[in-house]
């Protein structure tokens, strides 16, 4: 059987072309480290979506400090957005970083707080894939990311701290299919 597995990536937009390495503070705690290993390889609709986000993050955070960078913190923020436009998706039978009638990314970090006036600089950047069966557990979803440029350009970007994933059971395809949905949203923000 082929691949199911479906993705897109938004490259990283940078609001301003400075990011001052310097001012950079340690990333905030991340999700729980046993997520990779008890949730990663869960079957969609076997598990809570809240512990396939932690293990989407979990695993994320891996690949990372894999290659020496540090964690992404998890924001609330950036989850709550991430998990909309998931449901968003599956439920208007769309697979886009901007469905019809949807909101943009850049519009939907507003609506949820994440960026607010006055900040100095900020970045952003979105994964978004989809999967049936085996092909849409928290760990393949994430491999798969890892093996398209774009979407590892994302995970590897060393000006992203802050990470929040959304995961809604159902496909883009069919809301009922026995698969997932699945966003993470990066970002960077220095007041």
């Amino acid at each position: 059987m082929g691949r199911i597995v479906r993705t897109s990536a938004l490259a990283a937009v940078l609001a301003t072309a400075a990011l001052a390495a310097a001012s950079i503070g340690p990333a905030a705690a991340s999700a729980r480290p046993n997520a990779c290993k008890r949730f990663g390889h869960a079957a969609p609709g076997t598990v809570r979506t809240t512990r396939a986000e932690r293990a989407v993050l979990c695993l994320v955070n891996r690949r990372r400090r894999a290659h020496g960078l540090p964690k992404l913190g998890h924001s609330d923020q950036l989850g709550k957005a991430a998990g909309r436009h998931d449901s968003y998706m599956v439920s208007h039978h769309c697979f886009s970083h901007q469905c019809s009638g949807e909101p943009s990314l850049d519009s939907r970090l507003r609506l949820v707080g994440y960026l607010v006036g006055g900040l100095r600089a900020w970045a952003y950047g979105e994964n978004i894939a989809w999967g049936e069966r085996s092909d849409a557990t928290p760990a393949e979803i994430v491999r798969s990311w890892m093996h398209s440029p774009e979407h590892r350009a994302n995970i590897l970007n060393r000006s992203f701290r802050d990470g929040g994933v959304g995961v809604e059971w159902g496909t883009p395809l069919n809301p009922k299919a026995r698969g997932g949905t699945y966003t993470i949203d990066f970002g960077y923000r220095l007041g």
